[in-house]
């Protein structure tokens, strides 16, 4: 008797979990899908004229909507306030040009990369003696707070790494000559480029993967997730997006 008791209570512990398991898909549902992003991080996301959030990882957030039967809407804040956003459960989704490292699986999980390519060292043109990471060493280098650029920059020794709450910020401080480089992906650095003409990049450096996180208790919603970015690879939704913003 006591054994089967037991079993039902298992049972129903199970059943309980597995409840929890599908909430964050069931409330996307109910609810909407919030995404968090920070809208300084071109082509991957930035404010237009009107001040409205577009870019690429928007367009990639609205077509897995779609693809899912979500209905998604975009929270801006700063980027160093994101991960703690998402925690306490103000926001869904993390989509701001997010690079998948150690540090951040452990308190978040990823979605599959949607993007990899190396992070670059950028510089004024007429700045010479910085090639590779540890010509910055007596430099100042220009990253934004909490992003995985600042730890690069970090792990230069004599480097003197200058944060700032925006990537455009870091950008801009580099061409007025505030700092003397700056660490960015290279998608996002060849968007400054374009903005900048005085600048160039001067080095590629690690090679790095993009995704979105979400809550370590969402994995329902983490696969159904997965599931759409693989879709959009194969019906070639992913290369129309890419060929759109990073051209």
């Amino acid at each position: 008797m006591r054994k089967w008791v037991n079993l039902v209570i298992l049972a129903v512990l199970v059943s309980f979990s597995s409840g929890l398991a599908q909430s964050c898909l069931a409330n996307a549902r109910a609810n909407g899908l919030t995404v968090g992003t920070s809208p300084d991080y071109p082509p991957f996301e930035s404010l237009d004229k009107n001040n409205k959030i577009v870019g690429f990882d928007v367009d990639l957030l609205n077509a897995i909507g779609a693809e899912l039967g979500l209905k998604v809407k975009f929270v801006g804040q700063s980027f160093d306030g994101l991960i703690p956003a998402l925690l306490s459960k103000k926001i869904d989704v993390i989509a701001a040009g997010l690079t998948i490292t150690e540090e951040r699986k452990k308190s978040v999980d990823f979605s599959r990369p949607y993007i990899s390519g190396p992070n670059v060292i950028i510089t004024r043109k007429e700045t010479t003696g910085i090639n590779k990471l540890e010509d910055l060493v007596g430099k100042k280098v220009a990253v934004q707070i909490g992003s995985a650029q600042e730890k690069i920059a970090s792990g230069v020794k004599g480097a003197e790494v200058k944060s700032y709450n925006l990537y455009t910020d870091a950008a801009l401080a580099v061409n007025t000559r505030q700092a003397d480089a700056l660490i960015v992906h290279r998608f996002v650095g060849r968007a400054f480029l374009k903005q900048y003409p005085d600048l160039k990049i001067v080095a590629e450096l690690n090679q790095v993967d993009t995704g979105l996180a979400l809550r370590k208790d969402c994995g329902d919603l983490r696969r159904a997730i997965d599931t759409a970015i693989e879709k959009l690879e194969k019906n070639g939704k992913m290369e129309e997006l890419a060929a759109k913003w990073f051209k």
